[in-house]
């Protein structure tokens, strides 16, 4: 485990340390040191002996002279740098997403007396949008970015009463997604007054390595988010669920958007779909051959 306080592969992404993904974990790993099975190395000579001491074990337990079990290296001090991979993002600047987040965003912080909180956990599908968006656009401004430790987390602090009864959740549709029920429940229930926008986002699965990634299961597309949030929606005013496919369906659904933002439709969902699902023609057809 590598408790230095980084989240590598996010701040990578955006060539930045986010000011919210500051973990503040010492003390609980120090508490696991106790543990006869648990060690931190503070440096390579230390992370080295322990490797060595570990792979003795090993051996003894391959050679059937010592029993199973489990221990745990927690590593600080060694830090690796690497150039950023934010790659070139004057593509994203100009992309439909962009565009329909201002557009949608702008519209929905209307008549706020505080910033909106804008509720994730800075997923690898979406944080560099975020990123630019908070950053150098206008309607960012308007917004508070409050990162969960998790996606599970992210997904209940929507559900919490916010300062202008509203709030926005940017989740993938892996883990926290499942963990949206009674945040829903809180929302749509009661007298009204509350509004969340949650928008979902997934990787694009363009070559045969990216279905084997963190976040997607093998050779899947499940997209079960739009569903799971169906099924706590009482009528059908009470909510909208909308694909958003990028640049052919950007205004459409931008008008959709913010007429049910303006409806005060309590629940929007906003599906990203990811390159693979968009732009395509479906046919069932048969064909004769002799």
């Amino acid at each position: 485990i590598f408790n230095n306080h980084k989240w590598a592969i996010e701040d990578n992404l955006v060539a930045e340390t986010f000011e919210e993904h500051a973990l503040y974990n010492k003390s609980f790993y120090d508490l696991l040191q106790h543990h006869s099975n648990i060690v931190v190395c503070e440096n390579d000579l230390e992370l080295r002996e322990t490797l060595s001491l570990l792979s003795r074990k090993a051996d003894a337990y391959a050679a059937g002279k010592s029993g199973p079990g489990l221990n745990i290296i927690v590593i600080r001090g060694l830090d690796v740098s690497l150039p950023p991979m934010i790659g070139d993002i004057e593509p994203i600047r100009q992309s439909s997403e962009m565009s329909f987040l201002r557009n949608v965003l702008g519209k929905f912080a209307e008549g706020c007396q505080h910033k909106v909180p804008l509720y994730g956990c800075s997923a690898f599908e979406y944080i560099q949008y975020l990123h630019l968006f908070m950053e150098e656009m206008p309607e960012g401004k308007k917004y508070q970015y409050v990162c969960g430790r998790t996606d599970i987390q992210a997904a209940h602090m929507c559900g919490m009463t916010q300062p202008d009864g509203k709030c926005v959740l940017f989740i993938n549709d892996v883990y926290g997604i499942n963990s949206l029920s009674e945040s829903l429940r809180f929302v749509l229930s009661g007298f009204g007054g509350r509004q969340l926008l949650v928008v979902i986002w997934h990787p694009s699965l363009l070559k045969l390595i990216d279905h084997f990634h963190l976040h997607r299961p093998p050779m899947v597309w499940p997209n079960p988010g739009p569903e799971l949030a169906k099924y706590y929606v009482r009528k059908a005013s009470d909510a909208l669920f909308v694909d958003f496919a990028g640049a052919a369906s950007a205004d459409r659904i931008t008008k959709q958007v913010t007429t049910a933002m303006g409806s005060h439709t309590p629940l929007i969902v906003v599906n990203v779909l990811p390159e693979q699902e968009r732009a395509y023609v479906s046919l069932d057809i048969r064909v004769k051959t002799g």
